[in-house]
């Protein structure tokens, strides 16, 4: 028992340090493809299925970002940041072990549920990696960030929709969605979250787009962004007769705010603002669905 409750309490860290709100909507993603996908397929799928796939594709999530916590010590202790690996209270050895083990036991389930499942977990470990790990992590440029977080994005939509019919049907709805959710989350996402990070990035070295055109340009980079997506996916909904106008009214109403808090000179809020939008985003287009 003594030694049990060490490691427990360690496993509770481990989920702590990957950030249990970014594996929530990676696990809503993934059930908006479900959902989408769906529509299409009707009654020709298999829930056991797509529990299983998520399941994978949240274990996945979970290592990529231990991971990225264990090779973030640098920087987050120049950003204040509080996660338990910089806080000292679990060990980065420890962390890691754990990451591999979740990366493992994730590909283990895909490739079980079929070829194409454990390929598309094994390019979004295989980008986790490229990302935080040596020798040229990713993460040190805008570019990197963007690429890295549009094509996890997408692949998790389509996980999704592969889990549920055991191939991916695809719709104009599900392509709208998918690509105005990913561009939401690689352009709006990655520029909201370095926002508060800029002197602590400058000092570890990143050359990111903060850094390297400076915070008044960054903001209204920001703001540009979201209102100019928000409206190019209203517009689609609305000339394609789609029925995401409930996702498209959120993404509005989150670029608004976006916008307020940027010009208000906000650093933390705007990346808050963007996380709330993608939780409305995703329920209202999982939601009428499972209604119908």
């Amino acid at each position: 028992m003594a030694t049990i409750e060490p490691a427990l309490r360690r496993g509770g860290l481990c989920f702590a340090e990957a950030r249990p709100t970014v594996q929530f909507i990676f696990l809503l993603r993934f059930l908006t493809g479900t959902a989408l996908c769906a529509s299409v397929a009707g009654d020709d799928g298999h829930l056991g299925r797509t529990v299983w796939g998520a399941a994978a594709w949240v274990m996945m999530i979970f290592a990529v970002y231990l991971f990225n916590g264990v090779m973030d010590v640098p920087e987050d202790r120049l950003n204040g940041s509080r996660r338990p690996i910089v806080r000292g209270d679990l060990p980065p050895g420890f962390a890691s072990a754990v990451a591999i083990g979740a990366a493992l036991l994730s590909l283990a389930a895909g490739f079980a549920l079929a070829p194409l499942m454990g390929g598309m977990l094994a390019v979004v470990l295989t980008l986790g990696y490229l990302y935080s790990g040596p020798p040229f992590p990713l993460k040190r440029s805008s570019g990197g960030t963007v690429l890295t977080g549009g094509v996890a994005t997408l692949l998790t939509y389509y996980g999704g929709a592969f889990s549920y019919a055991s191939e991916i049907r695809s719709s104009l709805m599900l392509i709208v969605f998918v690509l105005a959710a990913s561009l939401w989350t690689a352009l709006v996402g990655s520029t909201t979250k370095d926002l508060p990070d800029i002197e602590g990035d400058a000092r570890a070295g990143r050359m990111t787009f903060a850094v390297m055109h400076g915070e008044r340009v960054l903001r209204l980079t920001i703001c540009c962004t979201a209102i100019g997506l928000a409206l190019a996916f209203t517009a689609a909904v609305l000339l394609l007769g789609l029925p995401l106008w409930p996702s498209a009214l959120a993404m509005i109403g989150g670029a608004l705010v976006i916008t307020v808090l940027c010009f208000k000179g906000r650093r933390r809020e705007p990346y808050g603002a963007f996380m709330a939008t993608q939780y409305a985003l995703h329920g209202l287009a999982i939601l009428p669905l499972f209604l119908i």
